[in-house]
């Protein structure tokens, strides 16, 4: 196995994003052997590739050998093709006309879902003396999110009529499951099946020239009849995903580093707002990571970091580039030190329970905002 690139160190930085290559690998080995043979996989790497950075990742997949690459923006589809990786790219949103123009260099297959894109896309296509394959998203599962309803005889002729375009070459069927739940997945299916080979029979397209794909993550791991042609998994490549199955590996840690150390008498007030009073003299640090850098404000109340391999408790508002911590119970901690703010250090780890029932919001509404505000790098050792 070849490691990602090393990045440049993390003397520069005041936080980071920290990637396993190793493990990541491992998760897109791991489903490829579920779904070998029944299934072909789309590894997705929208939003960055979910903050893990998808120029770092795009070399494990070019070399893979997955047959789709799903991709949320014309940057990562430039980044995918500036990597190396032949097989064919689908965005997994619908997008603005501009966007498809410019995106034809790529090959991108672009999701449709309403008659207004699909004239558009087949305009775009004429203009540029090409034939965009497209994927019809339609409303099976009740997401009603750039898809198309086709219970109706209305909808179904829509669909037809989207499918008779000159220059759109249909490639694939699709919809997209809103909740983790097996029975309602089991019931979208159904619905999914019976649209999608109507719609194949009215428009006299050949079922095995089609892609049926509807299986997310969640459905990839629990309901293997979802599987259908192909999969698209973007958490489950991350580790981030149904916690039963360990198996698949966290990439990802955040991490920051100690500012200054002082101590101050019990009943000083901490931090903008005054929100904690220290009841005994007490050594606070400060962390190179506050809000700006995609640290939740809300992570304050209750929360806690790593420093030296122990936990320490979050005593402050969280500024926009720093925050404070007591850091009393820890033996020699010193300007420099690492802190970890999500993941492991030691035996101790900061875990999504931790930052999930602390924030109310899902991991990736937390990690994806992490990337933006910090570095992406290779973890350190990562092979």
């Amino acid at each position: 196995m070849h490691p990602l690139p090393l990045a440049p160190g993390t003397h520069q930085l005041s936080s980071w994003v920290e990637v396993d290559g190793a493990a990541f690998e491992s998760n897109v080995r791991e489903i490829q052997e579920l779904v070998r043979n029944r299934a072909k996989l789309c590894a997705v790497i929208k939003s960055d590739a979910y903050g893990h950075g998808a120029g770092l990742l795009m070399p494990f997949l070019a070399r893979s050998g997955v047959p789709y690459i799903g991709v949320g923006s014309n940057l990562e589809a430039h980044i995918a093709r500036r990597h190396g990786y032949t097989g064919k790219l689908m965005r997994v949103r619908a997008a603005a006309p501009q966007e498809i123009a410019a995106a034809v260099v790529y090959g991108v297959e672009e999701l449709v879902a309403d008659p207004q894109s699909a004239w558009e896309i087949s305009r775009i296509a004429a203009a540029a003396g090409q034939t965009i394959r497209i994927h019809l998203d339609i409303n099976s599962s009740g997401i009603s999110r750039h898809s198309l309803d086709v219970s109706t005889a209305l909808g179904r002729a829509s669909a037809v009529g989207m499918l008779s375009h000159r220059h759109l070459e249909l490639a694939g069927i699709m919809t997209h499951f809103p909740l983790d739940d097996v029975e309602d997945i089991e019931a979208g299916l159904a619905r999914f099946l019976e649209q999608a080979l109507s719609i194949l029979l009215a428009a006299n397209v050949p079922r095995e020239l089609v892609l049926l794909h509807a299986a997310n993550s969640f459905a990839t791991l629990n309901v293997p009849a979802t599987w259908l042609d192909m999969v698209r998994t973007g958490a489950l490549l991350y580790g981030d995903s149904d916690p039963r199955h360990s198996n698949y590996l966290r990439c990802l840690a955040f991490k920051a580093r100690i500012g200054s150390v002082n101590s101050y008498p019990a009943g000083s007030k901490v931090g903008y707002g005054h929100l904690h009073t220290l009841q005994s003299e007490s050594r606070l640090a400060t962390v190179t990571a506050g809000y700006g850098d995609g640290y939740r404000r809300a992570l304050a109340k209750g929360g806690s970091v790593l420093v030296r391999g122990q936990r320490v408790p979050v005593v402050d508002a969280v500024s926009m580039n720093s925050m404070v911590v007591d850091v009393s119970n820890v033996a020699d901690v010193c300007p420099g030190d690492e802190v970890v703010l999500f993941g492991r250090q030691g035996s101790e780890e900061i875990t999504v329970d931790q930052l999930e029932s602390a924030t109310g919001s899902i991991l990736a509404d937390l990690y994806t905002v992490w990337a933006a505000g910090s570095r992406v790098l290779a973890a350190e050792g990562a092979v």
